[in-house]
């Protein structure tokens, strides 16, 4: 970390300009910084870019720091309009030194203008210091408006690379029309690495605490963010309460403070994950997707579904404005590849790019609030240059075609950074934006993006003319990207302040918005709030000083003798709350605008409070957007409209020998807490295998507990519940909805499922089901792994390749390959960035040849990059040639670090050699291991071929495909010599514990029936046996039979060395088939509880027309129940707030409920299969 510089002595250089750069000097000089440009700069300039070329000539001139000029004389305008003219015409010298990368620099010249630009007061310029050629790379680059008179310009700054002499050049962009502007004492000093001394630090006007501007946003924030917010208390005779105790406590800004956050880390379940939720729900209240909106993104299915759509539902969860970021970009390297193609069809073109805005904002209607419908159009016009300008305000019109609620925006940088001296830009978008208002696009509102650089802070008393030239158009302003970029981190944070004060004292901006907020997950490191270890940087508390102390009101008092408390607030949203005779009632008020708000309080002596949502850890468990926020398990899992609440569901359809089911991680578990699992479930036929579940463990693929719900024959919606303790340690964790694998078009489907924290008293646990679910591998999280896109997306190349393509032969599997060409290294190769939890463990796999003759070692790679360092992870080679495809592939592999995680990539390679390769059916998941306890058997459901089975002699058992009670295998007993003899799974048991078990059993074709025993047979130390009944049952060769028992006692006295699990049959040797065999902790099937039921009607005149009816309801059980709604949980007429929590508390809640009305109309409530209505005339409460 760069330590804060010292401030010295100010200095201004000329302060001929008011927005003149200010520097601050450092202590003097050890050594003298070394001149960069060539001993005659000014004859240097010999770089000429234009058609027509700048002129340029020296010429002798008088004053007091130099005496010779460089007159530059441009003559025409540049051809574009956007920012590539401003380049097309420039003038440049090459550097006569050689410099390091980190280097301090600082570059300086004078500068006047001698004809004005034409239509301006001033001359237009912007100096740049860059590489001279390839990339162009900028080390420093400033817009500059030049006056009449000489002003001497300093910019501080770093080396961005390491440049020989003549590697780099000293420019001026010139492409702003025709003028004449003068250059003198052009120099670049070079003081070297470090923080070395006499380099000077930046500084602004208007920084001091004294600054006059000050003053004047403190009385417009008090004017427009500001309202009056009034209280009234009365009886229930409507007379006023005078000394009422009233507290006022402000919940959120109407004001937006948001970020861009990125959609991977809102669902990682990682630490850092938690922690990077817990700050997005904690610090702002509006949120961008920084990339995973843009059309690239959005098109990758694999990533929309994983990341994007789970992530928005998330923070739709949480309550916070989503900002849609963006839908337009218009430069061919920013949309899809395909689009570029285009550039010859018009027609085409057009078309590709109205399909994309109506699918994304379709899809995202009621999600996305607002939408960045065009990004950047200045700087980014390959498609305006084909389509012309007037596309952009048809893309409006898609936009709101597609959601006419959503808020459409214009997005654009560089309006009011950079001393506002981007003068070009600034009429450009201000002409744009008036004639798409003039055609009547439906523009909502300018986002202005303000990345500023510390070379040049524009002055806050310099924002609000700036901000003027585009309210004035009548448009809202939305600062949508704000960040400081300079390692002086007090710089950083005073400016942080000063700007937030200038734009929230604006009345046309509705909000500010940082576009990130944590170093390892941001575009540029310095502008973070956070370091990779979470610790808050002076920017961050500069923020939170504002917005939650100094613009937050919190306030106490008592009602006056008219029964009014009022209080001066800033507006958003508040929690009142009253309390008259020990009785509190609590209200909830909106105060949107300086207009303020007045709320009315009936002390009635019944006392209320707000709803409090026991807050779920599933997102979108409703499924009112279908299956967004769930991933898949296996394939069959679709949306439905069959809702027990809402509109929607979701319906799982397992085949014969394929699962169906979704997962989804579940964010913020705590260890050693108890919680509620909570679902409705119904099957469409009998003997069915639907599971709602929740597993876990301390790591990613460690799983140490699973708790189910179990469905079977329910054909209406059935609700069950559970209460479970997360493990001390728990590190991750997953909820899933799952049908095993079952014959006979059977379908299971759910509905309103939750994980919320228990109240009251947990119910006793329940026992895993006898038949456990069938979970498959996780799900893999690469995107487009089985390369079946039709495109490489998802892939790049870490390193250099010539190449990545698809090619339809060879394939592995399916229609598709990736192809890697012209590799420059044995450890180059393709690639995917991936998220990873600390000690997780993790599954890969890829199919791989060589696409040329010869072998090669092939290598899957993980590289994990933290906080402290990186480190590379194996996870399995093998030998690879051109002749055929070769797995390779590693299971359950260790990751572990130190540090904080920054980011992953995996990637494959070579141990040698650059061959051109071929890879297919890729794949990275977390591992999935069974839990611990779940079951006492190993392969009870025989789906991995018989490991875990013996045959209790002598008889020999082995895997069938068929019979099959459920999945692809069985198990057979054959040779059974006796009636004893059967299969067999040696257990490990408890003294004194109790049990159940299961096996579903069945005779081979043309055995008599018979009886089938369970038994534990004991082996103790001291020689002797004993053998234990668990269950028994008739069974046959018609079909399978389930034989079972609960609750069985296990104890003995001696010592145990060894126990047997086995199948034998009462009378006969015949073959037998078992299949979906358990042992388990004995315990009940499901929690018992009764419904909820409404109770206690009374109403209380408001004496403003309405009434409020208090509807109780009686919750019999001790734990807090979750009712959905819908059918079984309804108001009518249907209020504006239902007043009801998720969970409904324990026992009877006599007045819970408070629900206004009309004094004519009435109000009913439907709950649990029974009714409760109020009118004016019911019972007043007392």
């Amino acid at each position: 970390m760069t330590p804060h510089r010292k401030l010295g002595t100010v200095f201004i250089a000329a302060t001929l300009l008011s927005t003149a750069l200010v520097l601050v000097a450092g202590p003097a000089s050890a050594a003298a910084p070394v001149e960069v440009m060539p001993a005659d700069a000014l004859a240097a300039f010999n770089q000429f870019k234009g058609e027509p070329a700048p002129q340029v000539r020296i010429l002798p001139v008088t004053h007091p720091d130099f005496s010779s000029a460089l007159e530059i004389t441009t003559t025409s305008a540049p051809t574009s309009s956007g920012l590539d003219g401003e380049y097309e015409i420039a003038l440049g010298a090459e550097i006569g030194g050689a410099v390091k990368k980190g280097d301090a620099a600082v570059a300086s010249f004078w500068a006047r203008s001698v004809t004005p630009v034409a239509g301006s007061d001033s001359g237009q310029a912007t100096f740049i210091f860059e590489r001279d050629g390839g990339s162009y790379t900028k080390s420093a680059n400033a817009p500059l408006k030049l006056g009449a008179q000489w002003q001497r310009f300093m910019f501080p700054f770093r080396m961005a690379e390491d440049y020989a002499p003549g590697d780099a050049h000293f420019q001026f962009w010139l492409g702003y029309g025709p003028q004449v502007l003068q250059v003198a004492g052009v120099s670049v000093l070079d003081y070297g690495q470090g923080d070395p001394a006499g380099f000077p630090a930046v500084t602004y006007a208007g920084r001091e605490s004294t600054a006059a501007w000050r003053t004047a946003a403190a009385a417009r924030i008090d004017q427009f963010r500001k309202g009056d917010l009034t209280v009234d208390v009365v009886d229930a005779a409507g007379h006023p309460v005078p000394g009422a105790d009233v507290k006022v406590a402000m919940q959120d800004h109407d004001f937006d403070f948001g970020t861009a956050a990125s959609a991977p880390w809102l669902v990682s379940d990682s630490p850092d994950g938690a922690k990077y939720r817990d700050v997005v729900a904690k610090d702002f209240n509006s949120v961008a997707l920084g990339n995973d909106l843009k059309w690239n993104y959005w098109e990758d299915q694999a990533t929309r579904t994983n990341n994007t759509l789970p992530a928005l539902e998330w923070l739709k969860e949480q309550g916070h404005t989503v900002h849609g970021h963006n839908l337009v970009w218009g430069s061919w390297g920013l949309m899809p590849p395909d689009v570029r193609t285009l550039a010859g069809d018009p027609a085409a073109l057009r078309a590709r790019i109205d399909g994309h805005v109506t699918d994304e904002v379709s899809a995202l209607k009621g999600i996305a609030d607002e939408w960045d419908v065009v990004n950047e159009p200045y700087s980014e016009h390959n498609v305006t240059d084909i389509l012309g300008s007037a596309e952009i305000g048809r893309w409006f019109e898609l936009a709101r075609q597609a959601d006419p609620d959503a808020l459409l925006y214009l997005n654009e940088y560089d309006l009011i950074e950079d001393n506002g001296w981007n003068l070009r830009k600034q009429k450009y978008i201000h002409d744009l934006l008036a004639d798409l208002l003039a055609q009547g696009a439906p523009v909502d509102v300018l986002g202005i993006q303000g990345h500023f650089s510390g070379l040049q802070l524009t002055p806050p008393a310099d924002l609000p003319a700036l901000f003027d030239q585009y309210s004035s158009l009548g448009l809202p302003l939305e600062i949508t990207e704000f960040d400081v970029a300079t390692d002086d981190e007090q710089l950083q944070a005073d400016y942080t302040r000063d700007f937030l004060t200038m734009a929230f004292s604006q009345p046309s901006i509705t909000g500010v918005s940082s576009f990130g907020f944590w170093e390892p997950n941001i575009w540029n490191p310095l502008v973070a709030f956070y370091r990779p270890d979470w610790t808050p940087k002076p920017n961050l508390l500069a923020l939170r000083d504002l917005v939650f102390k100094q613009w937050w009101t919190n306030a106490t008092g008592k009602t006056a003798t008219d029964g009014r408390y009022a209080v001066r607030g800033f507006q958003g949203h508040y929690l009142v709350t009253v309390t008259v005779n020990g009785v509190a009632k609590q209200v909830e008020v909106d105060m949107p605008t300086n207009a303020g708000a007045s709320v009315k309080v009936v002390a009635d002596g019944i006392g209320t409070t707000v709803r409090t949502d026991l807050g779920s850890t599933i997102v979108a468990g409703g499924f009112e957007h279908g299956t967004n926020g769930w991933t898949p398990l296996a394939p069959g899992a679709a949306a439905v409209t069959d809702a027990i609440g809402g509109t929607g569901a979701v319906r799982t359809s397992a085949t014969p020998t394929s699962g169906s089911g979704l997962r989804q991680p579940v964010l913020g578990l705590t260890g050693g807490s108890n919680y509620t699992l909570a679902g409705w479930g119904r099957s469409n036929g009998p003997d069915n295998q639907c599971f709602i579940g929740v597993r876990g463990g301390p790591a990613p693929g460690t799983t140490s507990f699973q708790h189910t719900l179990n469905y079977r024959d329910e054909s209406a919606y059935t609700q069950q519940v559970l209460a479970f303790t997360a493990p001390p340690g728990t590190g991750w964790a997953e909820v899933f909805l799952w049908q095993n694998p079952v014959p006979g078009g059977r379908t299971c489907t759910f509905d309103e499922v939750s994980l919320t924290p228990t109240v009251g008293t947990p119910p006793a646990p329940v026992a895993p089901p006898f038949v456990t679910p069938k979970l498959p591998g996780n799900t893999n999280t690469l995107a487009n792994g089985a390369v079946e896109a039709g495109t490489t997306s998802g892939f790049y190349c870490l390193g250099g390749c010539g190449a990545l393509s698809v090619v339809n032969s060879p394939v592995h599997s399916g229609t598709g390959a990736l192809k890697v060409t012209g590799r420059s290294a044995n450890w180059v190769g393709p690639a995917q960035g991936v998220t990873v939890g600390l000690n997780g463990r993790y599954d890969a796999s890829a199919w791989v040849r060589l696409a040329t003759p010869g072998t090669a070692t092939a290598e899957i790679r993980l590289k994990v990059w933290t906080s402290t360092g990186q480190v590379t992870i194996p996870f399995g080679s093998a030998a690879v040639s051109d002749t055929g495809w070769t797995q390779i592939r590693g299971n359950n592999i260790p990751v572990s670090f130190t540090g904080s995680f920054s980011r992953a990539e995996w990637w494959i390679d070579t141990t040698a050699g650059t061959p051109d390769l071929l890879v297919d059916d890729l794949a990275f998941n977390v591992h999935a291991s069974p839990p611990a306890g779940v079951d006492l058997l190993g392969n009870g459901d025989v789906e991995t071929a018989g490991p875990g089975w013996y045959c209790f002699s002598p008889c020999t058992s082995s895997a069938v495909t068929a019979p099959v009670h459920t999945g692809q295998q069985a198990l057979r007993a054959t040779n059974r010599t006796y009636e004893w003899a059967g299969p067999a799974q040696g257990v490990q048991l408890t003294n004194g514990a109790r049990y159940k078990t299961t096996a579903w059993i069945r005779l081979a074709d043309g055995a008599p029936a018979t009886t089938a025993l369970i038994k534990a047979k004991l082996y103790f130390t001291d020689g002797t046996t004993t053998s234990v009944p668990l269950a028994s049952g008739p069974v046959s060769a018609a079909g399978w039979t389930q034989v079972s028992a609960n609750d069985i006692p296990l104890s003995w006295t001696k010592t145990l060395s060894r126990a047997e699990w086995w199948i034998s049959t009462t009378s006969g040797a015949d073959d037998l088939y078992v299949d979906d065999a358990a042992l388990q902790p004995a315990g009940a099937d499901r929690t018992t509880f009764a419904p909820v039921v409404p109770r206690d009607v009374c109403v209380v005149d408001n004496h403003n027309g309405t009434h409020t009816a208090y509807l109780g309801y009686n919750n019999p059980n001790a734990f807090g129940l979750p009712v959905p709604i819908g059918a079984r949980n309804t108001f009518a007429t249907t209020p504006a707030d239902r007043g009801q929590p998720v969970a409904f508390l324990p026992f009877q809640r006599p007045r819970r409920v408070g629900v206004p009305f009309a004094d004519t109309s009435s109000v009913t409530w439907q709950l649990g299969g029974q009714n409760a209505s109020a009118t004016a005339t019911t019972t007043p409460c007392v």
